[in-house]
């Protein structure tokens, strides 16, 4: 949607805010378009802490008549020098031309155990319900825990590995989204080593149990069952430029084997921040969450960290 607004804030003390904002929503996919507002508090009980609430009131005009939304949201998070953990809570009901009821919820963790080792984790869930037609109800639940070790005395090398869950039954009106319905479960393990100034290897594995289904929230369950290695290598060319090729092997249960090579180059714009251009001769991603075999081609890679 594209949305704008003006947001009043008010600084009751230094533990609490206030604000108000109203918002002129109009997406440009149905032509529907109204006016939101939200009246919220930001709460901060101690150092580190923080807690928010959030009631929004909405008015919306669709092609298929006028929309009453009404949402309420929960927060909370924490953030210090080994911990950085926010949660959100959210319902949302639809009535009038449309009726829906929706809880989300979006949590996540960062924790540093010592100079060494990261742990991460994310738990998201969504339940949408259609009472007009159950048919365009959707629901999505995605957890992951991971880890990375990096050597603090050392810059040569680290691993990474992350566990994954996935139940989709997306959204009608997502693109691409309704093509399948699918539950996952994926374990990646990626390791990378720096052999001097000018080159550096890594290499990938991962594997996938789970099931998909062609018919949107109906149909037969079949097995995809895939697992996947990648062998990748960097050379640095000339002042901030970086070349890459990787070679990709996936196998698919009930599939056949799909294999191929990926190609780019990298610009380190800054300390913390690259951007890079490629070409993809495959078909298929190295995230195994994806089903779809509609990946050939260029692509823009951007990457960071802070």
């Amino acid at each position: 949607c594209r949305r704008c607004g003006r947001c009043l804030g008010w600084r009751l003390n230094n533990q609490t805010n206030l604000y108000n904002e109203s918002q002129f929503l109009k997406d440009p996919r149905d032509a529907s378009q109204g006016i939101a507002h939200t009246f919220g508090m930001d709460f901060y009980p101690g150092e580190g802490w923080n807690l928010g609430f959030s009631v929004m009131d909405g008015d919306l005009d669709a092609a298929s008549g006028h929309i009453d939304r009404r949402a309420y949201s929960l927060s909370g998070g924490r953030t210090d020098q080994r911990t950085d953990w926010s949660s959100k809570l959210e319902y949302r009901k639809d009535s009038g031309a449309e009726r829906r009821e929706a809880w989300t919820t979006a949590n996540r963790l960062f924790y540093k155990i010592n100079e060494d080792w990261r742990i991460a984790a994310r738990f998201l869930y969504s339940d949408i319900k259609d009472q007009i037609d159950a048919s365009r109800g959707a629901k999505t639940v995605e957890g992951n825990l991971g880890f990375a070790y990096r050597p603090h005395d050392s810059s040569r090398w680290a691993a990474f590995g992350k566990y994954i869950y996935l139940y989709d039954l997306a959204t009608i009106g997502q693109e691409g989204g309704n093509q399948y319905d699918q539950r996952s479960q994926v374990l990646s393990f990626e390791g990378i080593y720096r052999l001097d100034d000018k080159w550096e290897l890594a290499a990938k594995a991962a594997s996938r149990w789970g099931d998909y289904r062609m018919g949107r929230g109906e149909g037969l369950w079949l097995d995809s069952r895939a697992d996947l290695l990648a062998g990748q290598v960097r050379y640095h060319l000339i002042a901030k430029w970086d070349a890459m090729a990787e070679y990709r092997w996936l196998s698919v249960k009930d599939g056949g084997d799909r294999r191929g090579w990926l190609v780019g180059v990298d610009r380190q714009l800054s300390q913390n921040f690259k951007v890079g251009i490629g070409y993809n001769f495959t078909d298929f991603s190295d995230d195994l969450t994806d089903l779809e075999y509609d990946n050939k081609g260029w692509f823009l890679n951007l990457a960071g960290y802070y």
